[in-house]
C-alpha cells in the first residue's frame, strides 16, 4: 500500500536524524571542553535542537500513517472474513460456536493489525538503529564497538529459546479467549433459558472457570515475557556499564579517545542496548502473529459446502415448478440416509404439505430445496433445471422460508421485513404485512414499522416474530415458497389469517409446507407423508384418511385422559 511505503521512507529518515543526533552531541562536549568558540557551540545546540523538531515531525507523520493504514486493513480484513463465513454453510456452524468466530473476527484480528502496523514498524526502527549505531560505533572507536557487540551471541540464544514458549503461550491464550467470548455469548443469548430454570448460578460458575483458565494462561505469559523483557535488559545495559568501564580506562591510559567521542559511543552503545528490547518484541509479535493469522486464514481457507459449478446459469425468473427425482442423501459423518429415494413435484399454484414424525426427513428436504446440501443421488430442479448447475444465488433469490424458530435481526420491523427484497418501498412492506396478518398490531408498536425489535426479536411474542417472519418471505417475490409449520405460534385468529393469505399468494408461488396440524393438512392440494426418510404415502388429506393407517394414526389425538391434544 502506498501509505506504507511512505510511512517506511519516514521510518528510515527519522532513525538517520536520529542516529546524528548522539554525534553531534559529542561534538558539543568537545567544543564545551575544548578551545572551541560560543559561537560554535550555539550553532551545534541549534542543530540538535533542528534534528529532534525534524525527527518529531518524521514520527508524527510516521504514526499517523501507520495508524490509519492500520484501521484500514483491519477493516478490510474484517470485511473479507466476515463476508467468507457468511458464504458458509449450515454444517459449518454446528461444530463451531459463533462466539469463537467473534473471537477470531475481533482479538486475532487486531492481534495481526497491531504487530503488522506497530509492532512491525517499532521492531525495524529498533533494527535500523542497532545497524545504524554499530556502524557508527565501529567508525568511532573499533574496540568499543566489540564491547558494546558483547551481548549479542546472548540475545540470540535468549530469542531462539523463549520464542518458541512465547507463540505456544500466545495461542493458548487466544484459543482460551475464544472460549470465553463463546461462554459468554451462549449464555447471554439464552438468558431467558437460564433465568427461568434458575440456572445463573451455574453459569457464573461455567464463565467463572474459562475465565480462570485465561487468567492463568496470562499470568503463565505475563511471567514468561516479563522474565524476557528483564534478561534482555540487562544483558544491553551491562554492555553499556563495560562501555563506560571500558571507554574510561582508555582515556585515563591516554588512548587518544577524546571525551566527546565517548560520549557519542555511549550515546549510541545505550542506542544498541534499548533497541534489543523491541526486536525481541518484534521476534516475540512475530511468533505470536503466526499463530493469530493461522487461525484467520484456517476460516478463510474453509471452502463453501456449496459453490457455483462452472458455467452455472441462473435459474429463469419465471421458473415454479419443483420437482425432486430419486434424491438420496446422507448427512457427512452420519450413519444412514435422511433421505431415500425422494421424488415429488410442484406446481405453480399448488399447495404441498409434509407430514410426518420428527426424524422423517421434513427439514432435510427443505435443505435441499435451498441447496445447503446437494443429494448424493437423484436430483432437486426448479423450473427443470438441476440446482446443482444452477447459480447459487439465483436458487437462494427463488426459494423463501419461513422457519419454525424465526430470527429476527436487532433492527426495526420494518428492515426485517426487506431483508429479501431491501429496495423494497414503505407500501410494498407494508402490504406485505398486511397479507402476514402482521399490519395491524405493528401499528399499535410505538414507532409503528421503525420500532425496533431488539435482539433476536425479544420485544415481539413470538406469534408476531412469525407473522413479521411470513411479511419478509411474501415481499422477497419468490417462485418456490417453504414454510416450516409458520402458524405453529398463532391464537386461531392468527392462524385463520394466514390461511387466507396463503390462500390467496400460492396462485403465484409453489408452496410446500411442513405440517404439524391437521387445520394445515386440510388446506393443501397434495400432502405427502415420510417416514424414515421415504415416503410412505401421497395424496390428498383425505385420500390418505381412507389408505393409510400411518396418516391416521398420526392425526390422532395423543391418548392421554383429559387431554385435547391435536398435532
Amino acid at each position: 500500500m502506498p501509505a506504507l511505503a511512505v510511512a517506511s521512507i519516514f521510518v528510515v529518515a527519522g532513525s538517520a536524524v536520529a542516529l546524528a543526533a548522539p554525534r553531534v552531541a559529542g561534538m558539543a562536549v568537545d567544543s564545551a571542553l575544548g578551545e572551541g568558540s560560543p559561537g560554535r557551540l550555539d550553532a551545534i545546540a541549534v542543530i540538535l535542537v533542528t534534528l529532534f523538531a525534524v525527527r518529531g515531525a518524521m514520527s508524527f507523520a510516521e504514526q499517523y500513517l501507520l495508524r490509519a493504514t492500520g484501521g484500514r486493513m483491519l477493516r478490510a480484513l474484517r470485511q473479507r472474513t466476515h463476508s467468507h463465513l457468511l458464504t458458509l454453510g449450515p454444517g459449518f456452524y454446528q461444530d463451531r460456536p459463533v462466539g469463537e468466530l467473534l473471537s477470531r473476527l475481533g482479538s486475532d484480528l487486531e492481534r495481526i493489525q497491531g504487530t503488522l502496523t506497530q509492532r512491525g514498524p517499532t521492531g525495524a526502527r529498533a533494527g535500523l538503529t542497532f545497524v545504524g549505531a554499530v556502524a557508527i560505533l565501529f567508525t568511532l572507536h573499533a574496540q568499543l564497538a566489540w564491547v558494546a557487540l558483547c551481548m549479542v551471541p546472548v540475545v540470540v540464544a535468549l530469542s531462539y529459546l523463549y520464542g518458541r514458549r512465547l507463540q505456544s503461550l500466545a495461542t493458548r491464550t487466544q484459543d482460551q479467549r475464544a472460549k470465553v467470548s463463546a461462554a459468554a455469548e451462549e449464555s447471554l443469548s439464552g438468558v431467558r433459558t437460564v433465568q427461568s430454570f434458575g440456572a445463573e448460578d451455574d453459569e457464573r460458575a461455567r464463565y467463572g472457570d474459562h475465565l480462570d483458565r485465561l487468567l492463568g494462561v496470562q499470568i503463565e505469559s505475563a511471567r514468561t515475557v516479563g522474565l524476557f523483557s528483564g534478561l534482555l535488559q540487562f544483558v544491553g545495559f551491562s554492555a553499556f556499564a563495560l562501555v563506560v568501564w571500558y571507554g574510561g580506562r582508555l582515556i585515563a591510559d591516554g588512548d587518544g579517545l577524546t571525551p566527546g567521542e565517548l560520549t557519542s559511543s555511549l550515546i549510541y552503545t545505550f542506542a544498541i542496548a534499548s533497541s534489543i528490547g523491541p526486536l525481541g518484541t518484534l521476534y516475540a509479535g512475530l511468533r505470536e502473529l503466526r499463530g493469530a493469522s493461522a487461525r484467520v486464514f484456517q476460516l478463510l481457507d474453509e471452502e463453501p459446502a456449496m459453490s457455483d459449478a462452472p458455467g452455472a446459469a441462473p435459474l429463469p425468473e419465471s421458473a415454479n415448478e419443483l420437482r425432486i427425482d430419486d434424491a438420496w442423501f446422507q448427512y457427512p459423518g452420519a450413519d444412514d440416509f435422511a433421505l431415500r429415494g425422494v421424488s415429488l413435484s410442484a406446481r405453480r399454484g399448488e399447495l404441498v404439505a409434509l407430514v410426518g414424525p420428527s426424524g422423517a426427513g421434513k427439514s432435510t428436504l427443505f435443505a435441499l430445496i435451498q441447496r445447503f446440501y446437494d443429494p448424493q443421488r437423484g436430483a432437486v430442479r426448479i423450473g427443470g433445471a438441476d440446482l446443482r448447475g444452477a447459480a447459487l444465488s439465483s436458487v437462494r433469490r427463488s426459494v423463501a422460508v419461513v422457519p419454525q424458530d424465526v430470527f429476527l435481526f436487532s433492527r426495526s420491523i420494518a428492515d426485517n421485513i426487506r431483508v429479501g427484497r431491501p429496495e423494497a418501498s414503505d407500501s410494498e412492506v407494508r402490504a406485505a404485512a398486511r397479507a402476514a396478518g402482521a399490519d395491524e398490531f405493528i401499528r399499535e408498536l410505538s414507532g409503528g414499522y421503525e420500532a425496533e425489535v431488539g435482539e433476536r426479536g425479544v420485544k415481539l411474542s413470538a406469534g408476531q416474530r412469525q407473522r413479521i417472519a411470513i411479511a419478509r418471505a411474501l415481499l422477497a417475490r419468490p417462485a418456490i415458497l417453504l414454510l416450516d409449520e409458520a402458524t405453529s405460534a398463532l391464537d386461531p385468529d392468527s392462524e385463520a389469517t394466514i390461511h387466507r393469505a396463503l390462500t390467496a399468494a400460492k396462485a403465484e408461488v409453489t408452496t410446500l409446507v411442513i405440517a404439524h396440524r391437521l387445520t394445515t393438512a386440510r388446506l393443501a392440494d397434495h400432502v405427502v407423508l415420510l417416514d424414515r426418510g421415504a415416503i410412505a404415502a401421497a395424496g390428498t388429506d383425505a385420500d390418505l384418511r381412507d389408505t393409510s393407517d400411518l396418516y391416521r394414526h398420526f392425526w390422532t389425538p395423543l391418548s392421554v385422559p383429559g387431554s385435547s391434544y391435536e398435532p
